[in-house]
């Protein structure tokens, strides 16, 4: 009974010890008021593949949300009517990525050139005017109703592109292979249209590069050639595109596009393209009225669940934005400064001058797939991703060519992959998702590669590809020249 008294005599000074050992351990952990995240994913090696059941999002319901679909992956119409070639290999993929990557630079430089004396840098620009980015991969599509009565087509989402295209009838030259019946203008009572020297065919001439006027018995036509060899021409006509809602309601609009009777996709996208450029006419200027030159996107995690994009303004208020530099020619891409990057929550040591040498610094393109960044600035994130990742077995010969820091997980469950932060101008921080910091090089998953690469030669800056952006709703408020970033699941 002695030692009991004793020990409830001692209580109140060892909860005073246990509250003073709380509070010192919860200082560690927080500060001012604020608790430190992870530095690290610790995430199952099976979770960084793509599942092989379709998860579609419950973000698509209101006028003017659309749902966004990976071509390859089971959610996807394209697949389900087997009219899709077989998904091409992440090498293949990524050999269509450079290449978007290569007229991206190019299209960069051209633009600076108009105030650029350097010979050297004029000589060094491959493509001529007239060249528009390269399609890439086309990663990306929605499906969009054209035309009275509709008929349903699919586009992929290309916020490089200055207009919307899609194959028409007749093919009068060539049309290649497509998911779906091609647009039929002569079952359209809506369509129309319209001269060369009409205000609207001069819209064209307005985007940068310009897109090739012609003219075909006076109507106004487009002809536009990729960086990778595709190439579309037709007319460029109006018609209805509408919008429905979940709940049927639906409100149409009288969209321009090009109306493609001779066209060629190298690479593997298969179907039109929905131009979101910042140019007049792409889809963001002409529902300006509609949507306010706002829009949102949020890519899901892997192929194997769908994203959306809403345009129109939503509730905001977990975005972070940071503004679109102001230049002499306004680009068309979507342009932002880069201040920092860490790893694992420290720093990285890089100049500010690194993000910013020739050019506007960085640009958010949906159809990039790979992260490119100034060499400098990606050599030190490479270092102190490897450091972090040292106990891991490195692989030297990578799967890709580009991708240059792999490692085989073969003999592991589960991997403690670094949290990577990228901070741009005003304060805005992105942290990535696991999946958009590493990216399986194999089938099995065994083997990932750091999902960035450096951007050399003459680059005017960075390129934020999609596979940074995944999990991300990304906003482009084009009225209000910013762009943001805030936490989604897609969801």
């Amino acid at each position: 009974m002695a030692i009991l008294l004793k020990f409830l005599h001692q209580v109140p000074s060892l909860l005073v010890i246990l509250w003073l050992l709380s509070s010192s351990c919860s200082a560690k952990e927080t500060g001012e008021g604020q608790q430190y995240p992870p530095s690290s994913h610790i995430v199952s090696i099976s979770s960084l593949l793509p599942y092989t059941v379709c998860n579609r999002s419950s973000k698509v319901s209101s006028i003017g949300s659309l749902e966004l679909v990976h071509k390859y992956g089971p959610c996807s119409e394209l697949n389900k009517q087997g009219e899709t070639t077989s998904t091409p290999s992440l090498s293949e993929i990524l050999h269509e990525d450079q290449a978007r990557v290569d007229s991206i630079n190019s299209r960069r430089r051209r633009s600076m050139m108009k105030s650029d004396t350097n010979q050297e840098l004029i000589r060094k620009t491959k493509l001529p005017f007239g060249y528009d980015v390269s399609i890439g991969t086309g990663n990306f599509y929605v499906k969009v109703d054209i035309g009275t009565p509709r008929q349903s087509v699919y586009v992929v989402l290309d916020t490089g592109s200055d207009i919307t295209w899609i194959q028409c009838k007749p093919c009068s030259v060539k049309c290649f292979k497509q998911v779906g019946p091609i647009f039929n203008p002569s079952k359209s009572s809506s369509y129309s249209t319209f001269p060369c020297d009409s205000s609207r065919c001069n819209m064209l001439s307005s985007s940068s590069p310009p897109h090739e006027q012609l003219c075909k018995l006076e109507e106004c036509a487009y002809s536009s050639l990729y960086g990778d060899g595709s190439y579309t021409n037709g007319l460029f006509v109006e018609d209805k595109l509408t919008f429905t809602s979940a709940n049927h309601k639906s409100k149409e609009i009288d969209y321009l596009f090009g109306c493609g009777h001779n066209n060629s996709a190298v690479g593997s996208i298969g179907v039109g393209i929905m131009g979101l450029s910042r140019a007049l006419t792409s889809f963001v200027y002409q529902t300006d009225t509609l949507f306010k030159k706002y829009f949102s996107y949020c890519l899901p995690s892997d192929y194997s669940s769908t994203g959306y994009i809403i345009f129109g303004k939503t509730n905001n208020n977990h975005i972070k934005f940071t503004p679109i530099p102001t230049t002499p020619q306004q680009s068309q891409f979507y342009d932002v400064v880069i201040t920092g990057i860490s790893v694992a929550g420290k720093k990285l040591p890089i100049k500010s001058s690194v993000f910013g040498k020739r050019g506007r610094g960085a640009i958010v393109d949906s159809g990039t797939v790979i992260t490119r960044l100034q060499p400098e600035a990606y050599a030190a994130l490479r270092s102190a991703f490897r450091k972090e990742m040292s106990h891991y077995h490195y692989k030297m010969a990578s799967p890709v060519k580009f991708l240059d820091t792999c490692y085989d997980l073969s003999s592991h469950k589960t991997v403690e992959i670094p949290k990577v932060s990228f901070f741009f101008k005003g304060g805005v921080e992105l942290e990535l998702d696991v999946k958009g910091t590493v990216v399986p090089a194999t089938d099995s998953g065994h083997v990932v590669c750091f999902a960035f690469a450096p951007n050399g030669g003459n680059a005017a800056g960075a390129i934020l590809g999609n596979i940074m952006q995944r999990t991300v709703q990304v906003v482009y408020d084009v009225e209000g020249r910013r762009v943001g970033f805030g936490p989604a699941a897609c969801t």
